[in-house]
């Protein structure tokens, strides 16, 4: 996504100038979707790289953050569901 900037330490995001404040778990989901930008990723893949992270969440509550993260995101919305996977374009 272009115009994205992202601050970890207060987990906020920037888009097109306008800050975002995210939980968490929202923050971590933009990270990792914003690392792999054009490619649509699986829930379950989402899962892991957040354990990674160390951020636990069970894959029946990663739809739930996407769903509230893609409704943060200011128009045009850059965040597609679809069918158990999740792409930021």
């Amino acid at each position: 996504m272009s115009n994205l900037t992202l601050d970890r330490t207060q987990y906020q995001a920037e888009i097109n100038g306008k800050t975002i404040v995210l939980n968490h778990v929202e923050f971590e989901l933009l990270c990792v979707l914003s690392a792999f930008s054009g490619r649509s990723i699986t829930h379950q893949r989402l899962v892991e790289h957040l354990e990674e992270h160390d951020v636990s969440i069970h894959t029946d509550h990663v739809l739930s953050s996407l769903i509230s993260l893609k409704e943060k995101i200011p128009q045009p919305r850059r965040l597609g569901l679809l069918g158990g996977r999740a792409m930021l374009i």
